[in-house]
């Protein structure tokens, strides 16, 4: 599943908790903790690779 998936999937167990029974709530509570974790996880990693890139560019700029 992709991150936008991940997000789209989150939004739909918000909208859906509020009606749900406790039980229900607890389960979707539970994917929604699940899938918020495996966002952060993908943010950072993008994060990181983003710091790597602007780095690589900085150098490219510095040596002209």
């Amino acid at each position: 599943m992709t991150l936008e998936e991940k997000i789209a999937k989150l939004n739909e167990i918000a909208d859906a908790i509020d009606g749900a029974s406790l039980e229900e709530s607890l389960k979707m509570f539970e994917e929604g903790v699940r899938l918020a974790d495996e966002c952060m996880v993908a943010l950072k990693d993008c994060k990181g690779k983003l710091t790597v890139l602007q780095e690589k560019v900085r150098k490219l700029t510095d040596e002209n």
